[in-house]
C-alpha cells in the first residue's frame, strides 16, 4: 500500500518537463514572428501617413510663397520658410526607421511637383520598402517572411 502511494506522489519526469518547454517556446516563437510582421506593417504605416503630411505642408508653403521649395532648400524651408511668415511644419521628424526623409524637386516621379520618400527600413533608395508621396497606402508593404 504505501509503495502505491509512493508511486503517485512521484510528480513529473524530466522529459514531461522538457516537452511542455519545447511546446511553450514554439508558441512564443510563432507569436514573437507575427508581432515583428505586424510591428514593420506599422512603421510601413506611419511613414506613409508622415509623408503625406509633409506633402500637404509643401502645398501649403506653395500657396503662400508662390513656388515649392528647390531640393537644396529641402524640407527645413517648411519649419523655417524665412521672412514673417509662420512655419507650415512644426517639427520635421525622421522617418520610422531614424533616416531624414527625401525631398526632391521637380520630383522623378511627380515630374510638374515634388517627390518626398523614405529609403524604408534598408535606407537604400529604390529598394522594395520605399515609401513615397506618389503610391497609394498599400503599395510596396512588404511580403510577409515564410
Amino acid at each position: 500500500m504505501e509503495n502505491m502511494k509512493r508511486v503517485a506522489e512521484r510528480g513529473m519526469t524530466l522529459i514531461e518537463i522538457m516537452v511542455v518547454v519545447v511546446i511553450i517556446s514554439l508558441v512564443a516563437g510563432f507569436v514573437g514572428i507575427s508581432v515583428l510582421d505586424s510591428l514593420e506593417d506599422a512603421k510601413h504605416d506611419v511613414a506613409y501617413t508622415e509623408v503625406r503630411k509633409i506633402s500637404e505642408a509643401v502645398e501649403l508653403y506653395k500657396l503662400k510663397m508662390g513656388k515649392y521649395p528647390a531640393t537644396g532648400e529641402g524640407l527645413q524651408a517648411l519649419s523655417n520658410p524665412g521672412g514673417n511668415a509662420r512655419p507650415f511644419l512644426k517639427d520635421l521628424r525622421s522617418d520610422p526607421w531614424g533616416n531624414a526623409y527625401v525631398y526632391i524637386q521637380p520630383g522623378t516621379h511627380n515630374t510638374h511637383g515634388f517627390d518626398i520618400l523614405s529609403y524604408g527600413a534598408d535606407g537604400v533608395q529604390g529598394g522594395s520598402d520605399d515609401v513615397g508621396n506618389w503610391q497609394d497606402a498599400t503599395e510596396n508593404k512588404q511580403a510577409p517572411a515564410e
